[in-house]
């Protein structure tokens, strides 16, 4: 792989994976102050499947850093 290449993938690799824990971290807040009995306040159920599906890309994403880093930084040495 180019260093291109490398740098994409890198570059994809660390926007799929702080995607992913910023909104894991934000649900699991929600989770422990919900388990503590904070007062917090109740989504509904299309807003959490769609903060899922956010989830799930940002690990879509990560996972499939490497054929897209490859697509990419192809035909940028020329």
């Amino acid at each position: 792989m180019t260093t291109y290449q490398r740098t994409a993938v890198f570059i994809l690799r660390l926007v799929g994976l702080v995607w992913t824990v910023f909104f894991a971290f934000m649900w699991g807040m929600y989770a422990v102050e919900l388990a503590f009995g904070i007062e917090v306040q109740h989504y509904p159920a299309h807003t959490i499947i769609g903060n899922v599906g956010y989830i799930v890309l940002g690990i879509v994403i990560a996972a499939a850093s490497k054929p897209l880093g490859r697509l990419i930084g192809s035909g940028l040495d020329a």
